[in-house]
């Protein structure tokens, strides 16, 4: 919980700067090439996560990797998070920036969970049913999970709505074996 509340923390900072400035898009842009470009190497994740690594050294990899490539307040923040010992939170920061700017577009991330794909058609009547709920445009991922029987589970921020078969199934099974109590 703390984890997700320095990052909260972080990314509203971030969003604040890059919305003051009008680079909210080139913020979004660079930020997650930054994030990717941390993530995605093997050799430059373990040696920024590396305890033993000096700040120095750190930024002097991130200035190698990003000053002149990247937005200026991009290469700030991430020498901020490691100047601050907060590079371990750049992918959380990068999903709670993400969130942010959905926010701010009148959007909302929906996650639909299916034993099998979709078709075009059942996507859109998804959305339009998520959007009459939610009052946002949604912006819907889809999700094949195989051990689904069937029905859908859809997940919009923190809620859950289960209406798997599976989830009945177990719904039914706990209220048999309360009843034979």
């Amino acid at each position: 919980m703390l984890k997700r509340a320095i990052s909260a923390r972080y990314a509203g900072a971030l969003f604040a700067l890059a919305k003051e400035t009008g680079k909210l898009e080139t913020v979004e842009r660079d930020f997650a090439r930054a994030v990717e470009t941390l993530d995605g190497n093997a050799d430059v994740d373990a040696f920024m996560a590396h305890p033993a690594i000096g700040v120095a050294d750190k930024l002097q990899v991130a200035e190698s990797l990003f000053s002149g490539k990247v937005d200026a307040a991009v290469y700030d923040f991430v020498c901020l998070l490691i100047e601050k010992k907060r590079e371990q939170y750049l992918r959380m920061i990068l999903e709670d920036f993400g969130a942010l700017l959905m926010e701010h577009r009148g959007k909302q991330k929906a996650t639909v969970f299916t034993p099998y794909e979709l078709s075009p058609e059942t996507k859109s009547s998804i959305i339009a049913g998520l959007e009459k709920s939610a009052g946002k445009k949604i912006d819907l991922e889809q999700v094949v999970d195989k051990t689904l029987i069937g029905g859908i589970k859809v997940q919009i921020g923190d809620m859950v709505y289960d209406g798997s078969v599976r989830s009945g199934l177990e719904r039914m099974r706990e209220a048999l074996g309360a009843a034979r109590l």
